[in-house]
């Protein structure tokens, strides 16, 4: 779905008023022009696309969940050296300083608008019956915007509360599943989990009879479906790469599962995803695509992701963080990542042309055809989530898809794993080669409790580093508990 037939949300738009301090006391921009928005059929459409181009702000999935905050806090660059470095604090994981709190506070307050764009969407269809909408389009809002609200809700839950796995009735985050002025109560991980299993259920459960993934047309050889492919003449239903589909929900489902313990899902699900690439929905990026000229690259691996938002300008904003000395990102100890030279994840990783310094190809402006996509769920996620999960089970079996997933990068497939604490650092080696620019590693070691890798050495945090404060008016007026501080 290029940009070009996205439209903005217009009046739909809230913004967080600061009288009282409360992040839900919000109202839209203009209630005559979300009255117009949402008149016509075509109008709930415009106002999804515009909840989705709010995810490619730079507070959010265009930098700070993903290459940019969430990642220096992974030790991929080279930042805690650079004393002048903006965010040099949150390399040493000092979250009180100026610009690491502002952009903490971005990203929950950028986040929590978007989750309320999304209620006012679903309020808004609650009135209207699916025979209002063309054929399916009914079931792809309301699932949309039930999966869009449940994966932002999961990557605040990661963020903020402390570890699910070490304190599940610890207290977390508000979970907002209507748009009211009134103050939503801070739950418990577990009660926020328990929502978010409930929307992705619903949103699986609308998605599955309608969903075009399904359909033969989105096999085809070329293998650029996902993000080109029309579907029937109608753009609303096509390039469900870039949306909440099916497989994506599903996925999210999986990376919900294996952060709870609960393997059995975890394992259902990331299943589902395998055996559907196994039918051709999916793909491994063959070596071709990872050595061909920069223009041809294929530099985020696009044919093996579930779900990547549409963002054509990640270049030109990857692009001015690269070129300034103070914001630079310059990746830490590329060989310490990959071990072995024949790893096609190799081509991904190249010279800035302003600094000369190692930079991840994924978002640099290299004119590569197959960039302006930010993933965010992806199939080899699926294998590790499958070979953790099963691990217990049948140790081979999961020793297995760890090994596919090491061959289809190139490398040797032989995998570590007489116990599980050893099968689980070769997971975190993967993840850790794998998910670069993408938001996904810091997570991971917050829910092993394992030390973050800074080239060779580990480091131990303590509760209150894996956790980011909420912002300072959530704490005073919000009533809210941050359990890490305990």
């Amino acid at each position: 779905m290029k940009r070009k037939i996205q439209s903005v949300l217009l009046g739909l738009s809230v913004w967080f008023c600061c009288g009282c301090g409360d992040w839900l006391d919000v109202v839209p921009q203009a209630q005559v022009n979300a009255d117009k928005l949402f008149a016509t059929p075509s109008g709930f459409e415009s106002a999804l696309n515009g909840i989705y181009i709010s995810m490619t702000s730079t507070d959010s999935y265009g930098r700070n969940a993903t290459y940019g905050l969430m990642d220096i806090l992974a030790q991929y660059y080279s930042v805690y050296l650079n004393k002048g470095h903006e965010f040099y604090e949150a390399s040493v994981y000092n979250y009180g300083y100026g610009a690491v709190k502002d952009a903490i506070d971005a990203m929950w307050l950028r986040n929590y608008n978007t989750i309320a764009n999304c209620n006012i969407l679903l309020e808004r269809m609650s009135g209207k019956s699916p025979s209002y909408f063309p054929q399916g389009h009914y079931n792809i809002l309301k699932g949309e915007a039930l999966a869009i609200r449940a994966y932002l809700h999961f990557d605040l839950l990661r963020a903020f509360a402390v570890n699910y796995s070490t304190a599940p009735d610890g207290m977390a985050i508000p979970y907002a599943d209507a748009f009211s002025r009134k103050i939503h109560t801070q739950l418990k991980s577990s009660g926020v989990i328990k929502r978010i299993l409930r929307d992705l259920n619903a949103a699986r459960e609308l998605l599955k009879p309608v969903d075009p993934v399904f359909d033969e047309t989105f096999k085809s050889t070329d293998m650029d479906y996902h993000f080109s492919q029309p579907f029937n003449n109608d753009i609303f239903m096509s390039y469900r790469a870039y949306r909440m589909n099916y497989y994506a929900v599903t996925g999210l489902m999986a990376r919900v599962c294996r952060f709870t313990r609960d393997s059995v899902n975890a394992f259902k699900y990331a299943k589902e995803i395998i055996d559907a690439a196994a039918e051709g929905s999916f793909r491994f990026t063959p070596e071709g695509d990872f050595t061909a000229s920069l223009e041809k690259r294929d530099v985020v691996m696009q044919n093996e992701l579930l779900f990547a938002l549409n963002c054509p300008d990640i270049q030109d904003i990857y692009y001015s963080v690269d070129a300034t000395p103070s914001n630079r990102l310059s990746l830490l100890e590329v060989d310490n990542i990959y071990g072995e030279a024949s790893d096609f994840r190799r081509y991904l990783i190249g010279k800035s042309t302003i600094s000369d310094r190692p930079i991840t190809y994924k978002y640099a402006r290299i004119n590569s055809e197959k960039s302006g996509k930010i993933p965010m769920i992806r199939l080899s996620e699926m294998y590790m989530i499958a070979a953790e999960s099963l691990y217990s089970k049948n140790k081979n079996e999961a020793i297995r898809f760890l090994a596919e997933l090491r061959k289809m990068r190139g490398i040797s497939p032989e995998v570590k794993g007489n116990s599980f604490e050893e099968f689980m650092e070769e997971i975190v080696l993967e993840a850790r080669r794998e998910f670069i620019g993408e938001g996904q590693l810091f997570y991971l070691y917050k829910r092993l409790n394992h030390p973050v890798i800074r080239n060779k050495a580990g480091m131990e945090l303590t509760k209150a580093q894996y956790c980011l404060p909420m912002p300072a008016n959530e704490v005073e007026f919000g009533g809210r508990e941050e359990d890490y501080l305990k």
